[in-house]
């Protein structure tokens, strides 16, 4: 099933049928590029079309907040069935790139993130071939993106199958578009957001009773105070707009109604 949340196209898709779109697409022969919308990228996408464009460019894209299932239920007729936080879709990428005796490469996040979250997923899965690299500096303007050669190079030096990319909305969506063609060993892209620095333990990851509750934001506050702007673009910036949308096609009620079945439901699950 496909949503659509202010022009930006989601993707319901179940763990099984997931499992088998990711191992048909190690075994092919072309790239493909995972992106993972939350509250922030669709504000993002709302004022820039570049931006939305290149989300719906992407071959998949996987809700990664609990307030996008909110934000479907209140703006369709629909429901969001299935989200996954990027960590989860590492994870599950390194046990498909175990199995498939694939080579995997996590590139950004905070400094060491990447490689120190390399090795925890060789703990994890121990025949699973991968590395973490720091980019160093990337240049991004609203016009451009400037990655030095010599990352390319390493890149396709390094022949990995699945890239994982770590660099925060836009500039990792960027990143990945503008090196897909560049990379011809690689089949799957994936931003990652922060998921670096909670596989490496850097940052604690939100306990699962607030991920099912989608309280990480609140999460996010009490361990990054400084981050405190942007989570409230998520949790009161996003929301309001949504309410605003109902206001205005006079639909507030019907879908208070829906948003409130998904709430009970996120509640049921603790």
């Amino acid at each position: 099933m496909v949503h659509q949340l202010f022009g930006v196209r989601i993707d319901d898709i179940s763990s099984v049928d997931l499992e088998r779109l990711f191992q048909a697409w190690i075994r092919s022969d072309k790239g493909h590029v995972i992106v993972t919308p939350n509250a922030e990228f669709l504000l993002i996408a709302k004022k820039r079309d570049d931006f939305k464009i290149l989300l719906n460019k992407s071959d998949l894209a996987l809700a990664d907040s609990v307030s996008l299932r909110y934000a479907v239920a209140a703006l369709t007729n629909q429901y969001l069935l299935h989200r996954y936080p990027g960590v989860d879709l590492v994870e599950r990428l390194c046990c498909l790139s175990e199995k498939e005796n694939a080579r995997t490469l996590f590139i950004g996040g905070d400094p060491g993130a990447a490689v120190e979250a390399a090795v925890r997923m060789n703990e994890r899965f121990p025949h699973l071939d991968i590395q973490g690299i720091d980019p160093g500096q990337i240049s991004l303007t609203e016009e451009s993106i400037l990655i030095p050669q010599e990352l390319i190079q390493k890149i396709n030096a390094l022949k990995p199958n699945i890239i994982a990319v770590g660099l925060g909305q836009v500039k990792q969506e960027r990143f990945i578009f503008e090196l897909k063609n560049k990379c011809p060993s690689v089949r799957i892209w994936i931003g990652v957001g922060g998921a670096f620095e909670m596989i490496s333990q850097q940052k604690p990851r939100a306990p699962k009773y607030f991920t099912r509750l989608g309280f990480e934001w609140l999460w996010r506050v009490l361990i990054e105070p400084k981050r405190w702007r942007r989570i409230m673009n998520a949790v009161i910036v996003f929301p309001s707009i949504v309410v605003y949308s109902t206001l205005r096609s006079r639909t507030f009620i019907q879908s208070s109604l829906r948003v409130f079945s998904e709430i009970l439901k996120q509640i049921r699950q603790i």
